[in-house]
């Protein structure tokens, strides 16, 4: 068998601050050696997550945010010189624009990958994924939600999908060591008796800021807002204007005192650590990292259905779920989060950091990821770069059902809530 390593050349928009542009980092930190990930851009403006970049990475950027005739070219020249075993796009526009080019301009590849990382996909995408997806090797997503819309919506074969859910960094995203909570609260300007909530996620209508806000006017109201209650709102601007009618209606509702916008905040931990409760209103999601990380960090997690369609959040034992867009179910539940005990909810994340770190196997997750590659790999009659190395069969990672402890408990390694 060749020791060749397999390239595999990842294609993505850019490293802006977001959930998706960190997990593609991770899954190319975490491959074995015997893959060599290539990367490239289409800008290269902002570039977050210094610390997850390989040596020399990005190794190409178009130099173009929004696709052109050049921009194109470029990306098919990209192709064409690295000749890689595999290219692997990354979300929607990616997706869209890396088979644009190897269809426009013939280029052979071996293997072609793409992965969808949110629900809502775009309307390019929706018009061609069905006819795109009969040259593409496979479909990754990360969310039962994202499989249902790629079947149901975009017409994608069932069998060209796999879901294969986020990483999750457990070092790095841990509960608060001795001191580190204090710190936290002192460095956000936070009281040691304030209940503190966070949204981390950009300033947009899909993470739903203006349904919470009018869920805490609507407390303020009925006269059930603590004076210590604060909501800490952690993104950036993704929608202006959405963002200009939030800090409108911050300024009209006089909740200035109760709600931060923090803008992009770099240090994300010393978020979870201050908080007491990260709540994710959302309108629609893939599978969002900031109910895995807050879990990771021993945060419960307020959800609404749309941000836990894949039952990562256990109502009542790591948090609570509300029906996507109904504020006064929301309502009702900060009502609950903001007067609970500190020690219920100390509880809850303990039990979340414990559910976490069951259901997202990082070490399952990457030979996920090889078995994969090296079975499409294999499928197109090319050989399998390294050794050989025994996967884990489809039913061992959890995606056909939950598994159980030895106590007979329910144990969910990486599948999660299923379709």
């Amino acid at each position: 068998m060749s020791q060749a390593r397999c390239k595999i050349l990842f294609v993505t928009p850019g490293l802006r601050q977001g959930g998706a542009e960190r997990q593609l980092l991770e899954l190319m930190r975490r491959l074995p050696e015997r893959f060599a990930s290539v990367l490239c851009l289409f800008e290269a403006e902002e570039v977050h997550y210094q610390q997850y970049l390989p040596p020399g990475a990005p190794h190409h950027v178009l130099g173009t945010r929004h696709m052109s005739w050049r921009g194109l070219k470029r990306l098919a020249a990209v192709i064409t010189s690295e000749q890689p075993t595999i290219v692997h796009s990354y979300r929607d526009r990616a997706n869209f624009w890396t088979r644009m080019a190897i269809r426009l301009f013939g280029l052979q590849v071996p293997v072609l990958i793409t992965s969808v990382r949110n629900r809502r996909i775009g309307l390019p995408n929706l018009l061609t994924e069905a006819s795109f997806a009969k040259f593409t090797d496979r479909v990754l997503c990360n969310s039962v939600g994202v499989q249902s819309e790629l079947i149901s919506w975009a017409r994608v074969p069932a069998d060209k999908i796999e879901v294969i859910p986020n990483f999750v960094d457990l070092a790095s995203f841990r509960p608060a060591k001795a001191g580190e909570r204090q710190a936290a609260r002192q460095r956000w300007g936070l009281g040691d008796s304030d209940r503190v909530l966070l949204l981390p996620g950009r300033i947009s209508v899909q993470k739903h800021q203006l349904g919470l806000l009018w869920a805490l006017h609507n407390l303020r109201r009925k006269g059930r807002l603590p004076p210590g209650a604060r909501l800490l709102l952690a993104g950036r601007d993704r929608d202006p204007v959405y963002a200009r009618v939030l800090r409108w209606l911050v300024r009209r509702w006089q909740l200035a005192e109760q709600v931060r916008l923090l803008g992009p905040v770099a240090d994300v931990l010393s978020l979870y650590h201050a908080a007491d409760v990260v709540v994710l209103p959302s309108l629609y999601e893939g599978m969002p990292n900031a109910a895995i990380e807050a879990h990771a960090c021993g945060r419960p997690v307020l959800a609404s259905h749309a941000a836990n369609i894949d039952g990562l959040v256990r109502p009542g034992e790591t948090g609570a779920e509300v029906p996507t867009a109904d504020g006064r179910a929301l309502a009702e539940a900060l009502d609950q989060v903001l007067h609970a005990p500190a020690g219920d909810l100390e509880v809850m994340g303990e039990k979340a950091r414990a559910r976490v770190a069951a259901a997202l196997d990082n070490r399952l997750l990457i030979e996920r990821f090889t078995a994969l590659y090296d079975s499409c790999v294999m499928g197109k009659g090319q050989p399998v770069a390294g050794p050989e190395i025994a996967h884990p069969r489809r039913e061992e990672t959890g995606m056909t059902g939950p598994a159980r402890t030895e106590g007979g408990e329910e144990k969910l390694p990486a599948g999660l809530r299923q379709a």
